[in-house]
């Protein structure tokens, strides 16, 4: 197994302190456990919005990840961010808790197929997490946490093990973790140096992209990636081509998306609709929460279910696609 050493936060034990009174957990132990790990993921999922609304509703479209740039937007209580923004905020806090921890990057996948598919460039971060134990004795286990994604991610720290399954938000949700080389990989299978190198780990749910239960042992893969560790400059990177790059999956809608705890140990999930509606999924429940009718409903909406404010004036950077109701003048 490979070992991560203990690594200096980008934060300070008394932004530590803010950070865990903001998620409701200000008597948490700082002791680097499990539990308290699970319990930091899952309130963090809770109180800041997986959001891409400075992309939509700023002059200038751009977010920044850079962790001192995510601590201020959160602990401000402006909004949240998308997953490179959430994954190295919460590296640093878990670092500052005391975990061992680093981030690597994933390739995402698209459409309905349950078949191995073409992956995206790296346009997601993955965090691997050790437990340090109190004898002083090497970690024995890696944890996959993953804060960032919008919709299906998982609800608790994973265990990085091959057949991996754990329940996800709510029933009949899971997700499973195998290992498989890509599909256009050039090295040779059947060689066993070739294939520990060409081996990725897979993330796979057993849901479709709507939500629905897919065929009994059938999984969609979601995210892939490998062991390599990468920077808070390389996220910063691929940030930037997924916030430019036309076509690219956050650039033709406004997304936003919150957990809520539903039930002992559940989790239902906020969603913003593309057809102007926010919605809440638990489990196989769909309720609609509003009817979004204008753009001041759906600015409303956004702080009110997922506690994201929008500038004055910003309705004005919207694309016309994007509008509901008449657009003001272009600033």
């Amino acid at each position: 197994m490979v070992l991560i050493k203990a690594t200096p936060s980008f934060y300070s034990a008394e932004q530590l302190d803010a950070y865990l009174k903001c998620i409701g957990l200000e008597n948490l132990s700082r002791e680097p456990t499990l539990e308290n790990l699970t319990r930091v993921s899952q309130q963090h999922l809770c109180r800041f919005a997986f959001e891409n609304t400075s992309m939509q509703y700023t002059k200038s479209g751009f977010v920044d990840v850079n962790p001192a740039a995510v601590y201020e937007r959160f602990l401000s209580g402006k909004g949240g961010s998308y997953c490179f923004g959430h994954s190295l905020f919460m590296l640093g806090m878990l670092r500052a808790i005391g975990y061992r921890a680093y981030a690597t990057a994933a390739r995402g996948t698209g459409g309905m197929s349950t078949e191995f598919l073409e992956f995206s460039q790296p346009r997601h971060i993955i965090l691997f997490v050790q437990i340090p134990r109190a004898d002083g004795s090497p970690p024995q286990e890696t944890y996959v946490v993953d804060v960032g994604v919008n919709l299906m991610g998982p609800a608790r720290p994973m265990l990085l093990r091959e057949g991996e399954v754990i329940l996800g938000a709510a029933p009949p949700e899971k997700h499973r973790l195998i290992k498989a080389p890509m599909p256009y990989s050039s090295l040779e299978e059947t060689d066993e140096e070739s294939r520990a190198v060409a081996d990725n780990w897979m993330y796979q749910v057993n849901l479709d992209t709507r939500g629905k239960l897919l065929p009994e042992g059938r999984w969609r893969i979601m995210f892939a990636f490998g062991g390599e560790e990468y920077s808070v400059r390389d996220f910063e990177a691929f940030s930037f081509v997924v916030l430019y790059k036309p076509g690219g999956i956050l650039n033709d809608r406004i997304m936003a998306s919150r957990w809520e705890p539903y039930g002992d140990g559940l989790f239902a999930r906020l969603v913003l609709s593309k057809r102007h509606r926010v919605m809440w999924y638990g489990g196989e429940e769909v309720r609609t929460l509003k009817e979004l009718h204008n753009e001041q409903d759906r600015i409303d909406a956004l702080r009110e279910y997922f506690g994201i404010s929008i500038e004055e004036g910003g309705e004005r950077y919207l694309r016309d696609i994007f509008m509901i109701g008449p657009k003001p003048e272009t600033v």
